[in-house]
């Protein structure tokens, strides 16, 4: 069964850091299994990770996921160690066994690398934002409300300006991406 989810460190700490809601967070860590490995939870609040709620909910895979993404590295070396690159290994990996579901990459470069070497993994790449519309849309594991909350969350994280780029999101993202799903939220379920 594909219900498993890999997500990179931005959809964590947008829960915990930018909007200073964990509640969301373990609202979707008890609906999904999540999958994480050592370099994103390097990449989280220590705060967080050290949390017991927080430890129960995730399941840490680890392995050497540079070795597979090595060959379409173009990257400078340095970034060998970013979180990306490990959620795109283990959600490969994942994704072999026909456990995957979403593997949610919020920043453009790992996004399109992840669909452009990793073709398969393509229809379950998606940022934030995609996750939650497709979590409350399409899998109903989510309510309406709750998925609303989340994304008027970052929504009003990103308006109040006290952080550039809340969630990763921009005003370019806000206006394209935002506003179009909280608006798909809140007619999917008027008219379904």
């Amino acid at each position: 069964m594909r219900d498993v989810v890999v997500a990179d460190s931005t959809f964590y700490s947008c829960c915990a850091c930018d909007i200073k809601r964990k509640d969301i967070l373990f609202r979707f860590l008890s609906v999904y299994p999540f999958f994480l490995g050592d370099k994103i939870s390097d990449e989280l609040p220590k705060s967080l990770v050290n949390e017991k709620n927080f430890a129960q909910l995730v399941y840490v895979y680890n392995f050497d996921y540079f070795q597979l993404i090595k060959p379409f590295f173009g990257r400078n070396p340095r970034h060998i160690n970013d979180g990306e690159y490990e959620a795109i290994g283990i959600g490969y990996m994942l994704d072999a066994q026909g456990k995957l579901r979403f593997l949610i990459l919020d920043d453009r470069r790992p996004n399109k690398f992840a669909k452009r070497h990793f073709s398969l993994l393509g229809p379950r790449v998606k940022g934030t934002i995609g996750f939650v519309q497709e979590a409350c849309c399409e899998d109903h594991r989510i309510s309406q409300e709750h998925a609303l909350e989340f994304l008027l969350e970052i929504e009003t994280a990103l308006m109040s300006g006290k952080k550039q780029r809340p969630c990763s999101i921009d005003p370019e993202i806000c206006t394209a991406i935002l506003m179009p799903a909280i608006e798909y939220i809140r007619n999917y379920h008027v008219n379904a």
